[in-house]
């Protein structure tokens, strides 16, 4: 599995290059931030766009990933969840992101009742995702949904950046990105 995980994760960097720097500038990470990867797998992206962050932590629902982000990645704290139901204290982050990992969350209105919870006042939620138009085939759908124990469901831009605003986020934005797009806004 460890070594499926990390070609996967080289593919996925590799094929996102250019996004990841995007996200760089969007997070600008600085030595006073906390940052929150949900869905970060083993942290391969992760650590090209947090780096500098005073704390990086990943959330990941998959044990795997996560034992092998730990074993690859030290500086960065990995913990097993669900962004359903984030296992930290309100308030505890200055950035949370998801890259590419929006369209897996079963219950995606509570996992942005989660992450705005552990957002802290005037944070920043950055999310990479990939449009419908973009999306896998059927059956790549089908198998994803299988291999994450959910269906996925791509939304369009204006549709994520609705979700957001009516969870109180402000200053929500979209962007396009290279082969996805970025929906960004404050708590």
């Amino acid at each position: 599995m460890s070594l499926g995980v990390r070609i996967q994760e080289f593919l996925s960097v590799r094929k996102r290059a250019s996004e990841l720097g995007m996200l760089r500038d969007l997070v600008a990470p600085s030595a006073g931030l906390r940052l929150l990867d949900v869905g970060g797998g083993a942290g391969a992206a992760t650590e090209r766009f947090a780096a500098g962050c005073r704390e990086i932590v990943v959330l990941e629902p998959e044990p795997r990933k996560v034992a092998l982000g730990r074993r690859l990645r030290p500086a960065i704290r990995f913990e097993h969840g669900r962004a359903e139901a984030i296992p930290f204290p309100d308030r505890s982050f200055d950035r949370i992101v998801a890259v590419v990992a929006f369209h897996h969350m079963e219950d995606q209105d509570r996992a942005l009742v989660e992450m705005r919870r552990v957002l802290r006042d005037s944070g920043r939620i950055v999310l990479l995702e990939l449009p419908p138009a973009r999306a896998p085939g059927r059956f790549a759908r089908w198998l994803g949904g299988f291999r994450h124990a959910a269906p996925m469901s791509f939304l369009e831009p204006d549709a994520i950046k609705a979700k957001l605003e009516a969870h109180g986020f402000r200053d929500v934005v979209h962007h396009p990105g290279i082969h996805g797009y970025f929906v960004s806004g404050t708590r």
